[in-house]
Formats: C-alpha cells, structure tokens, sequence
C-alpha cells in the first residue's frame, strides 16, 4: 500500500509541474507579440488567387420585323386553335336557393357558433348552439347556419359533434361543398 501512495503523491506532484508550466508559459505580452508577429510573416507573401472569367462566345442580335409578320405570342400560336363556341351553362345544382328565408343561425360566423351539447326528444336529437347573442338555440338535422349556407347534416349526441356542410363558389365560378364538424374536437 505505501508503494500505491508515493506513486500517487509523485503522480500529484507531477501533474501540478505540468499545469503550473502551460500556466506560466500561457501568461506575459511576449507571446501575444509573437503571435501577432507570425500571423504577419506568413500571410505578407501571400496573395488571393483568382480565377479568370470564362470566356463565352458573343451574343448575336436578330432584328425582328413587326410590320407583316406573324405575331409569336398571339394565344392562336401558343396555345393552338381553339374554335370558341359559347356554350349555355348548365344549372348548378349545388347554388342555394336565394328564396329561402335565411335562419335565426344564419347571421353569424361558424366559428362564432359553439355546439354546448345534444338532446334527445323521443327519437330526435336536437343540438344546443350558443350564439354570440348569449341566446342558446335548439337545431335539428336540415337547419342552417353560418354565414355560407351552411346546413347540418347530422348531430351525434355520443361523440358531441355536430356535421356541417358549407357551400362556397370556387374558382370556376361552381358552387362546392366544404364538410365541417362543430363540437368538441372542431
């Protein structure tokens, strides 16, 4: 055992020289001078080397006569004949009736609508929706409500949601229907 304990005494000692001598040789201006000094000797030869531009061959210019010639762009050369034949639009069978009378529902946004619970009245379920209006509404399947002709589609009381198709026009001008659910996990 006390072969182990000078080993490590020296081992000690040892390790405090070394540290003691990266202290000592870390400390003083010198070496930040010299560091300095060398930084500036290696780079003062060098120069930034920098490749030459490739060579590309000349831009030849055409002129091109407007006058009597054919225009490139026009839609016939680009996009090909087309005859255009005004074809009368079929009844969108999606577009609401605009006879309807609008819903108690109706005047306000979905998201403004909040489904607080499902009733059962013999065999119909109702849902209760309150409105911004503090006013708490009864709704069967078939109602509306929201601002884009949005109708109930169908109430679950189990899962506490109630299923919203809105009809809004798209792009094409057609009338296209968007599924929502209003409830617990909107």
């Amino acid at each position: 055992m006390g072969r182990v304990n000078q080993l490590e005494t020296l081992g000690r000692q040892c390790s405090w020289f070394v540290f003691v001598a990266v202290l000592a040789s870390c400390t003083g201006e010198r070496s930040r001078d010299d560091l300095e000094r060398f930084i500036e000797t290696v780079h003062r030869d060098t120069t930034p080397r920098v490749d030459p531009l490739p060579e590309y061959p000349p831009v030849e210019s055409v002129v091109y006569p407007a006058s009597g010639v054919v225009d490139p762009f026009a839609p016939s050369n680009v996009f090909g004949e087309r005859e255009e034949v005004e074809v009368e639009p079929e009844p969108d069978p999606l577009e609401p009736d605009g006879n309807r009378v609008a819903e108690p529902l109706e005047k306000y946004p979905l998201d403004a609508l909040q489904l607080v619970g499902t009733m059962q009245i013999e065999s119909r379920i109702w849902a209760l929706i309150s409105a911004p209006d503090g006013q708490i509404y009864r709704v069967v399947e078939g109602n509306h409500l929201g601002h884009n002709n949005g109708k109930v589609i169908a109430i679950d009381g189990v899962k506490g949601t109630l299923e919203i198709e809105e009809l809004f026009q798209g792009p094409t001008g057609r009338w296209e229907i968007r599924p929502l659910r209003l409830g617990s996990d909107r």
